[in-house]
């Protein structure tokens, strides 16, 4: 596709709801007597920008990206041929269609091989900065077609697609500094526990990642982030996090479940032999609960009554899995702190957990 004036986009496709747009596609345009008969009449014939797409319409998405490929919903790659004129100008609906159709495609693909990396491990250090002139400097040179600050932040502000269940904006993937200085920020933090201040953190900014920040800056960082101060609470909690657990890790099989006291009230760990990769670290957990009777719990993971699916198919697909446990009549209220500590140092929830039962923890995006 050519370079084409910017007058000719018509901005509120960009801005358009996914519902909006579906119905605009398949209402206005597909379905309309003027399309069918000029399909009719061969002056209109439809094609597919790609031959990856899902047959099933997408909900609240664009496309899903799996298995390392990107699949739009198929109405998103139409793109049509037509005379150069057709009657009422409706050639030109079909224009701007094509122009966003193309525009998506062409830079969805080359932002996602750009984060390949950190879409396909799902640890933050590993995503890129984007510079918005650049990216769009280097898309204009790839595809020789229009796109400008405006276009691209309209397609990042309404455009979704679907990962691993979950659904983003397509402006996680345009990270800002302050967010990726966060991250190596909260690298160092849970490694340098000797570090006393933000002038210490902007030092070894400096010296380990060559990021030139001030004091202030990193105060400012902290503070936006979320980022507690770390050395004073890591002390508190990971004294909370190792000591309190009454054993080292064993084994989950019978033979270790039945030394446990009955009707025994605690929290628990499940860890596997295998680092998991979260977002700010590695970890061996899987999963933290608890349980009014440690016993009773811990044996449906060595039978097929696993309390959830995914541990069930975990424990399924993996020979090994190991247990801690901690003693206490204020379990619930325990789990609680260990999960906000978990999220804190590691960015994300256990693997295998499916919901935060403290106060919801804010990364920003």
């Amino acid at each position: 596709m050519k370079k084409i004036p910017f007058y000719l986009l018509t901005n509120k496709l960009y801005t358009m709801s996914l519902k909006n747009y579906l119905n605009y596609l398949k209402q206005d345009i597909l379905s309309s007597k003027w399309f069918k008969e000029n399909c009719k009449n061969k002056n209109i014939k439809v094609k597919v920008l790609s031959k990856d797409y899902c047959s099933k319409e997408t909900k609240n998405c664009y496309f899903i990206y799996k298995e390392e490929k990107i699949y739009f919903y198929k109405l998103f790659l139409l793109k049509f041929e037509y005379k150069k004129e057709i009657e009422n100008n409706y050639h030109l609906k079909l224009l701007n269609i094509n122009i966003k159709h193309e525009t998506l495609f062409n830079l969805i693909t080359m932002l996602f091989s750009s984060q390949k990396l950190f879409l396909d491990t799902g640890h933050y250090p590993n995503i890129n900065f984007l510079d918005r002139k650049v990216f769009i400097e280097t898309y204009v040179k790839e595809y020789n077609s229009y796109l400008d600050l405006s276009v691209l932040s309209k397609i990042l502000n309404n455009t979704h697609y679907e990962q691993d269940g979950y659904i983003y904006k397509l402006s996680h993937l345009f990270p800002k500094k302050t967010f990726i200085y966060s991250l190596y920020i909260k690298i160092l933090l849970s490694t340098k526990i000797d570090l006393k201040n933000d002038l210490e953190i902007a030092k070894q900014l400096f010296e380990i990642y060559n990021i030139k920040i001030s004091r202030r800056t990193v105060c400012d960082i902290r503070n936006k982030y979320l980022i507690p101060n770390i050395k004073k609470i890591e002390e508190k909690n990971l004294t909370l996090y190792f000591n309190n657990f009454n054993n080292n890790r064993r084994l989950l099989n019978k033979e270790n479940i039945s030394t446990i006291e009955n009707n025994l009230k605690g929290v628990y760990e499940l860890s596997s032999n295998e680092k998991i990769f979260y977002p700010f670290a590695e970890n061996k957990v899987i999963y933290i609960g608890s349980s009014n009777n440690l016993k009773k719990r811990l044996k449906t993971y060595t039978s097929k009554t696993a309390h959830t699916n995914d541990i069930k198919n975990f424990i399924k697909d993996n020979e090994k899995i190991y247990f801690r446990i901690i003693k206490t009549f204020d379990y619930q209220e325990y789990e609680k702190k260990l999960i906000d500590t978990f999220i804190n140092l590691y960015g994300d929830l256990p693997r295998l957990n499916t919901q935060r039962i403290l106060k919801e923890f804010i990364i920003a995006k």
